[in-house]
């Protein structure tokens, strides 16, 4: 990929936002969640459905002198016991589950979306600094080879330059190797194809939003109320406490009920029959173990879930807030330490006064060099450090349950 390639000058922008709406309008794993969510719908409407009624038409006596009987019945089982109310009752908790699942699928992948898109937009960003550099750098030995060739030099400074040219080339070949995987990862998250997935146009500029920061209980509580994730564990507990129930009940004897008519001997008359089940040997007794079985399972893995919410948010909280406090630090008069805002800024000063000092003989070639060098190595660690800042609070608004564009998160930092 040629350094143009990379630049890609006056391309139409492509924002995390619009990056979120691709993969919200054709993410494969979506489709499969609402796949899912019909399924478990279906699965639960389909088990609390009434019974369909059972008709009968029978004649007897045939190849006999007696006169043929015909019968005509319809039969219904009977539900005295409410076992089918307990099984509709979990089927609203199996459709809320189903919801929660989802959210929470598209959530993830809204997830992963952000953070490839803020690695790629750092690889793009270190490539055009690695890139920058070359060019300063082989500017530099250009000149170095000129002036060894006219005897102003001698030639150990200009294989130096040269070295120092070729150490910059490297590093810009591997930061174009980086860009590729980053573009990889991205295509991946948005479920495009390769060639076809834009370059990130957002900045790696951080906003200050720690002073304004909601606490971190305010935090935790909206987590334990809004995550997917512990929505659809209450709902797995209300569910299995509604089929342990339907399972007890499934110990009491079954009821049916037939009526109709006969014809016999010439007569017509009317017939009616109660049939009951007696749970002799089946008292649904593996049924109601399972059901037990289950009911324990949801109950630990909500504990289980109500924990890692609140360590998810704990440690995401925190990381945010100690990157942004650090990025966001200003001068001190006693320490001297600037915020990484002018870091960049502050060591591309140095290597310009370096520059000019080289050009007046003030300093050496190899002082330059080492200029140039720190100017590389500090935008590179400014750019990181703005990269971390962005995916940390990608990682608070997950660890929250908000969607990652933060729009809600902005409302309450406000």
């Amino acid at each position: 990929m040629s350094s143009a390639g990379m630049v890609q000058a006056q391309a139409p922008a492509f924002t995390l936002a619009d990056a979120a709406a691709i993969a919200r309008r054709q993410h494969p794993l979506l489709t499969a969640a609402g796949g899912r969510r019909q399924a478990a719908a279906g699965a639960a409407r389909q088990e609390s459905a009434l019974p369909n009624p059972t008709f009968e038409w029978r004649k007897e006596n045939y190849n006999s002198p007696l006169p043929r009987d015909e019968f005509v019945s319809i039969g219904m089982p009977l539900d005295l016991y409410g076992r089918r109310l307990a099984l509709r009752s979990a089927g609203g908790f199996v459709n809320s589950r189903a919801r929660a699942d989802s959210s929470t699928t598209a959530r993830d992948v809204e997830y992963d979306v952000a953070r490839a898109y803020w690695r790629a937009a750092l690889a793009f960003a270190l490539y055009d600094a690695a890139a920058a550099q070359r060019l300063a750098v082989d500017t530099i030995a250009r000149i170095e080879v000129e002036r060894a060739r006219q005897g102003q030099v001698s030639n150990g400074a200009a294989m130096r330059a040269r070295l120092e040219a070729d150490r910059a080339r490297l590093s810009q070949s591997a930061a174009r190797a980086e860009v590729e995987r980053a573009r990889g990862d991205l295509a991946r998250a948005l479920a495009m194809p390769f060639d076809s997935v834009p370059r990130p146009t957002e900045a790696l500029q951080v906003d200050s939003t720690v002073a304004a920061l909601p606490s971190l209980d305010v935090l935790l509580t909206l987590a334990r109320n809004g995550r997917s994730e512990l929505l659809a564990a209450k709902a797995r507990v209300d569910e299995t406490l509604r089929r342990q129930r339907a399972e007890k009940l499934g110990t009491l004897p079954a009821v049916g009920v037939q009526v109709g008519n006969k014809r016999t001997s010439g007569f017509l008359t009317n017939t009616a029959q109660v049939g009951v089940a007696v749970p002799l040997f089946d008292r649904n007794g593996g049924n109601r173990e399972r059901a037990r079985g289950e009911r324990l399972i949801a109950e630990g893995d909500l504990r289980a879930a109500q924990s890692a919410v609140d360590a998810q948010v704990m440690s995401a909280y925190r990381a945010y807030r100690g990157l942004i406090e650090e990025y966001e630090r200003t001068s001190d008069a006693v320490t001297g330490v600037e915020g990484l805002r002018t870091l960049a800024a502050r060591s591309a000063e140095v290597a310009a006064v370096s520059g000019v000092a080289y050009r007046e003989g003030a300093i050496s070639l190899f002082e330059l060099l080492d200029a140039e060098r720190v100017r590389a190595d500090v935008r590179s660690a400014a750019l990181r450090a703005a990269a971390d800042v962005h995916m940390a609070r990608v990682d608070l608004l997950r660890a929250l349950g908000l969607p990652i564009d933060g729009t809600r998160f902005q409302l309450m930092t406000q």
